[in-house]
């Protein structure tokens, strides 16, 4: 088995996230903790056993050891260290969103085309094993052509985060974060539907509002998307800052029956014969953390296609720019933009 070097830029909560997952990947050797504070880097390389800890990036860039850049840095700043390292030749494995807005994500790409290298995004949601279970069922065809998918998730931020978590410093700016739910949330669940469907969005519509007022006005913490996808399947994705509960649900409605997954049960398929509901065996738990970016080493090290690519990472966050131009203007927007 091939070992990589690996540098991790930015040592935030997300970034301590990757560390963990990178420690327990057989694939990868930590070179270099890199972010702009000292003592978050110090931590960060101390705990998980990273070589050496940095603040200057361009250290990373020039390190021979390093072969791949995990970027988990705020929004706003994923593309510009995305490319620069793409530039220099590194694999990059990048938190999503890829970019906030469409340009740079295309350069991205463009990019690691030229490089020869690999990009990565983390949708790590496809590999939860109720979702992966899913997608599983879909592709055997047992529910016959699909009809829809419907994503729906509440995630109360303020009440989800400590009030000391890092992310909450910019999360709520959108020059930073890109936007409010859709881009925090939404991109997970328009790639998770994507994904599932195993086709593209062709028209969105959406409607997003705010109505926590702790969260500041600048972003919207609740929306929904009303897409058509490729083949006239639908696709219904719901997600909220604002809302207190509610089940991480998926619902899969084909032409020969229906699937659901994240109820109470795991995952439930509708049985025609027996016309009821079946509980369906879970694959065994892994990290999807850690199990993503395993995989994404394990296909830099054999020189395969990353589990979930450049552009993926594209079309999820098309989806979201077309819904905020949908909401901004009460319409159906058409796909590609």
């Amino acid at each position: 088995m091939r070992k990589i070097g690996v540098a991790l830029v930015g040592c935030g909560g997300i970034g301590k996230i990757h560390a963990a997952s990178l420690k327990t990947s057989p694939y990868a050797e930590l070179k270099v903790a890199c972010d702009l504070e000292a003592s978050r880097a110090r931590a960060i390389a101390e705990e998980y056993g990273f070589e050496r800890y940095t603040t200057n990036f361009d250290e990373v860039l020039k390190a021979s050891d390093v072969e791949v850049v995990v970027v988990a840095v705020p929004p706003r700043y994923h593309a510009e260290l995305s490319i620069k390292a793409l530039e220099a030749g590194k694999h990059i494995f990048c938190e999503k969103p890829m970019a906030t807005n469409l340009k740079d994500a295309k350069e991205m790409l463009v990019k690691a085309e030229k490089a020869g290298v690999k990009l990565g995004i983390d949708y790590q949601n496809r590999y939860l094993p109720s979702h992966s279970k899913l997608k599983e069922i879909v592709d055997s065809g047992a529910l016959g052509e699909l009809v829809q998918v419907r994503t729906r998730v509440a995630y109360p931020i303020l009440e989800s985060l400590p009030s000391d978590a890092p992310m909450l410093g910019w999360l709520f700016n959108p020059d930073v974060a890109g936007g409010g739910v859709l881009m925090d949330i939404g991109t997970h669940w328009t790639d998770l539907a994507r994904w599932l469907a195993g086709r593209d969005y062709a028209g969105i519509y959406a409607l997003i509002g705010h109505f926590d007022p702790r969260i500041p006005t600048g972003v919207e913490d609740t929306a929904t998307i009303l897409a058509r996808m490729e083949g006239d399947v639908q696709a219904i994705i719901d997600v909220s800052w604002a809302v207190k509960a509610s089940m991480w649900l998926i619902e899969i409605y084909g032409t020969k029956g229906t699937a659901m997954a994240n109820l109470p049960q795991g995952v439930l398929v509708y049985d025609e014969e027996k016309q009821d509901w079946v509980n369906v065996e879970m694959p065994p738990w892994e990290e999807p953390h850690a199990k993503l970016l395993n995989l994404f080493l394990k296909s830099v090290a054999e020189d395969k296609e990353p589990p979930v690519s450049g552009e993926d990472g594209y079309k999820s966050l098309e989806a979201v720019i077309a819904a905020y131009k949908s909401a901004e203007k009460a319409t159906e927007i058409k796909l590609p933009l």
